[in-house]
């Protein structure tokens, strides 16, 4: 074997380890939040929340085409996010070769990439981020081909909107010449949203067909930017992993080299994840961590043409961030998202209606469309973005004679609480062994699943008899409490139930 040929060895098993560690690491259920909805628009070309990523969509789909499984479930399409982590794996190598890393240095610095937990974190979900991350690596490391402008338009349009923030890091002299006209090529993804609108689908996001109803469907989420705080660097040491922080942060300062490039990028992504007001912030985390990365392999290359103390140093710091940022994204055995929405469904009466609210939508519309649970239930959506029959916006005690059953309905005086759903339909004392969530003692990763699961333990108390059930019950919903709201609305329900 030559030099060349074990070189290109190591690259595709370096690619293949990433692969692996994103399919052992994941979870084997759908995850708590976007998960099951990319599952459902992917089996079906079907329109998911905006801004629609219609090639993440298409990918699915095509995938779907030839997936090696029996059911195209969550887990089928975990398969094509492990192979879009190696692709990933071999784009970050070459994103750090074009910062003139050396070869050795840039396989490091890819992995150092790849294993940090808020990229590792999107790699193992069914979740666009880990294809954004691909695409916009790729668009860094050809910048200066005469592709670079459409590539980086690609992962703008293409992947995932804050691929803007990596910008700086992507230019380079073709965007000054002709080349830049394909970068106006990608936009055209775009159309994917009026044309599918016009046929009826499960999720539709009230069907965007004219050019006004695009347009809101686009800036949706445009009303949540707010002041800069600090969750933006709370949340980067948490779900990146401290240690893997740290190094990269130390191996950047170690490559004695100023990037105008990757400073830009940093600060930018840094500032829009602390001021963009999202409880998964975690998601967004790889804005960041990309450039900071791409400048750590400049410093492991310098180490690793240091000698043997260099040496050394890079495999200490590279094992200790590996291993930070694994265990920050490790979501093996976190099923709680399976498990809460089962308890939903479990809690509905036959032929009921079954209204939900946010991400019990993705949820329900999962277990209804992909495992065909409980088929005798009409399914309806409050925010009219899933279903294809819309609640009013007061829920009655019942719709078309069937009882309503509601995952969210404190508002409604004619509905009220009955085990951990919202009715009208007289039914006995809630058996609350029925209930899994209880006795969950899986994982909970996500700061959405730890306050769903709070509101569970919430919704329970204020109907138990005993005082020291209620106190119970309080305890540990206070205790799964992720954030300040979550903590605030629990202390009002039971002080008002």
């Amino acid at each position: 074997m030559t030099f060349a040929d074990r070189r290109g060895a190591l690259l595709l098993a370096s690619a293949l380890g990433v692969a692996g560690l994103s399919w052992i690491s994941g979870p084997g259920s759908f995850d708590f939040i976007d998960g099951s909805e990319f599952v459902i628009c992917g089996r079906a070309l079907q329109l998911s929340h905006p801004p629609g990523y219609p090639l993440y969509i298409f990918s699915l789909r095509s995938f779907s085409l030839f997936a090696p499984c029996a059911v195209l479930d969550y887990s089928c399409f975990r398969i094509f996010s492990s192979l879009v982590a190696a692709g990933a794996a071999i784009a970050a190598w070459a994103a750090a070769r074009s910062f003139r890393c050396t070869w050795k240095g840039s396989v490091a610095g890819a992995l150092l990439i790849m294993t940090s937990g808020a990229v590792m974190g999107q790699m193992n979900l069914v979740e666009v981020h880990g294809f954004a991350i691909m695409l916009v690596l790729w668009a860094v490391a050809l910048r200066s081909s005469t592709a670079g402008p459409y590539l980086y338009s690609l992962s703008l349009f293409g992947g995932h909107p804050v691929s803007l923030f990596l910008l700086p890091s992507a230019l380079s002299g073709r965007y000054r010449q002709r080349w830049v006209l394909m970068a106006v090529l990608p936009p055209a993804l775009l159309l994917f949203i009026p044309l599918r609108s016009a046929f009826g689908a499960l999720s539709h996001y009230s069907s965007p067909g004219s050019a006004s109803a695009v347009f809101r469907y686009l800036t949706l989420y445009g009303s949540r930017m707010s002041a800069p705080t600090t969750r933006g660097l709370e949340a980067l040491a948490s779900e990146t992993g401290v240690l893997s922080l740290a190094a990269m942060a130390l191996l950047a300062m170690c490559s004695r080299r100023w990037s105008w490039k990757l400073f830009l990028s940093i600060a930018g992504g840094l500032l829009f994840v602390s001021s963009y007001s999202i409880p998964d912030t975690a998601s967004l985390l790889w804005i960041v961590v990309l450039p900071l990365g791409l400048w750590a392999a400049i410093g492991l290359s310098r180490l690793l043409e240091g000698g043997t103390p260099g040496r050394a140093s890079a495999a200490l710091l590279l094992v200790a961030a590996a291993v930070s940022g694994v265990s920050a994204s490790w979501r093996r055995g976190d099923d709680f998202a399976s498990v809460a929405a089962s308890d939903y469904l479990r809690g509905a009466g036959p032929e009921a209606a079954f209204v939900t609210t946010g991400m019990s939508t993705f949820h329900t519309a999962y277990l209804l469309e992909v495992m065909d649970r409980r088929p005798d239930i009409l399914p309806m959506d409050t925010h009219r973005c899933f279903f294809r029959i819309h609640p009013p916006a007061v829920l009655p005690p019942t719709l078309g004679g069937r009882p309503v059953y509601a995952t969210r309905g404190w508002e409604f005086r004619e509905l009220g609480l009955s085990g951990l759903l919202f009715t009208a339909d007289p039914v006995p004392p809630p058996d609350w062994e029925r209930f899994d969530v209880f006795s969950y003692s899986g994982k909970v990763h996500d700061g959405f699943a730890r306050d769903e699961m709070a509101e569970m333990w919430a919704r329970r108390g204020v109907q138990e008899i005993s005082r020291d059930a209620r106190e119970m019950c309080r305890k540990r919903a206070m205790e799964w409490a992720e954030t300040d709201i979550t903590r605030e609305r629990t202390v009002n329900i039971f002080e008002m139930y």
